[in-house]
């Protein structure tokens, strides 16, 4: 098999200039947004395409290319940044890409224009959008191990989420500068964790039955205890949904 091109630091600039620019619509990802968003993809324990999440960068709008050949530098590059988001997560060394920059002081990470709080935004984005299709293969002995990765790699995505999250942890006196400093550390852990868990999760998908209705569980965003598409009259999680 072919490696794809590595994603460059030219290709982050342009990125970054291109979905900043004030003809983007309104709620287009930023950047690093478009890069945690991306992670999350690749992490999923179903295959998606690009079809499928590709027009959720541009908040279900036209992208607003001006010319063919603007389209043809962009969509590769976004393309460029997946593969560097999935490259890591087959070799098990997950990392954050060019330009994701991490400040010095911990808690700064938090503020809304830091490049690791709007990374954050996006993976907290693209986890809930694949919400449906964990719940349907992560099994219950995972719970803990998963919920402490996405609180590593959700947590500064706002200070008010941060705030939430110091507020869970009862057991211990710590403040909200020394918690972010712990789970900066954590980071690279929590990466690799969650890659590791949805690639095995997607590689024991691939060795199930392909039944439609398990296959269309995400795009159609059915939930577990809504009644089986299959028309068993089961819930989905006790029918086709069940693992």
């Amino acid at each position: 098999m072919i490696n794809p091109p590595a994603f460059t630091d030219a290709q982050a600039s342009r990125l970054a200039a291109f979905l900043s620019a004030p003809e983007r619509p309104e709620g287009t990802m930023s950047y690093c947004e478009l890069a945690g968003f991306l992670f999350a993809i690749a992490c999923s324990p179903e295959l998606v395409q690009p079809s499928e999440w590709l027009p959720l960068v541009f908040n279900e709008n036209d992208g607003g290319f001006e010319t063919l050949d603007e389209a043809q530098e962009i969509l590769p590059a976004i393309m460029a940044l997946y593969n560097h988001a999935n490259s890591g997560v087959l070799e098990g060394n997950p990392a954050l890409p060019p330009g994701c920059t991490v400040r010095a002081e911990p808690i700064s990470n938090v503020e809304p224009d830091a490049p690791l709080s709007q990374w954050a935004r996006g993976f907290g984005g693209g986890h809930d959008w694949l919400e449906n299709a964990w719940d349907e293969h992560a099994p219950e002995e995972l719970d803990e191990v998963l919920g402490a990765d996405i609180l590593v790699l959700s947590f500064f995505a706002s200070r008010k989420l941060a705030e939430a999250y110091r507020k869970e942890i009862k057991s211990r006196n710590i403040s909200l500068e020394e918690l972010a400093g712990e789970l900066l550390k954590a980071l690279p852990d929590a990466m690799q964790s969650y890659a590791r868990i949805g690639r095995t999760l997607y590689e024991a998908v691939l060795s199930e039955p392909r039944i439609e209705a398990r296959q269309s569980a995400r795009s159609e965003k059915i939930g577990r205890n809504d009644p089986c598409p299959c028309g068993s009259g089961k819930k989905y999680k006790k029918c086709c949904g069940s693992t």
